[in-house]
């Protein structure tokens, strides 16, 4: 048996595959590592961001919502678009805006077009709020990687891209 690979929250779901592969020879151990360490990073990477947006009655999945729209041509975007960008349900998305209506960060405005189509856009309140935000935002991030280097952090993202080209993203 190998010994596990990192910390102890890990452990016993490395202890338990590596049982499985003893058990069942030809058992695809590297893949199964890999997959559960991608599986059990998620919710600890974003438990990561929402500790430090907390403060402010955010999570990460608002935050980024919040991202897309900034970056967009004139900060605003379809409710559609946005669901597309986040990869979210339409349900999670509206929920999302919702929230962001209700803090009057970003506000629906009727296509001048098409009535039947709405956008969303950053209200002055939603840039400001992003503008007191973003240093710490950032501030995070650097300390999350501080200890990986340039290529390694450019190796992690091209193996990341492979992966999720191969599952179609």
């Amino acid at each position: 048996m190998n010994e596990p690979l990192c910390g102890h929250s890990f452990a016993a779901t490395e202890i338990a595959i590596d049982t499985i592969a003893q058990r069942m020879p030809g058992s695809p151990r590297e893949e199964v590592i890999l997959t559960r360490l991608i599986f059990h990073i998620q919710p600890l990477l974003q438990g990561y961001f929402n500790a430090s947006l907390s403060q402010h009655d955010m999570n990460e999945t608002t935050w980024m919502a919040l991202m897309v729209l900034y970056a967009r041509p004139e900060q605003r975007i379809m409710p559609s678009e946005l669901s597309d960008a986040l990869a979210f349900s339409r349900t999670n998305a509206t929920r999302v805006v919702d929230d962001l209506v209700s803090r009057q960060l970003i506000q629906r405005q009727p296509c001048s077009i098409d009535r039947r189509r709405t956008y969303l856009e950053l209200t002055a309140a939603g840039q400001a709020f992003i503008a007191a935000v973003m240093p710490q935002q950032r501030q995070q991030l650097r300390q999350l990687w501080q200890d990986f280097t340039s290529e390694e952090r450019a190796l992690l993202e091209a193996l990341l891209r492979k992966m999720l080209s191969k599952l179609g993203g």
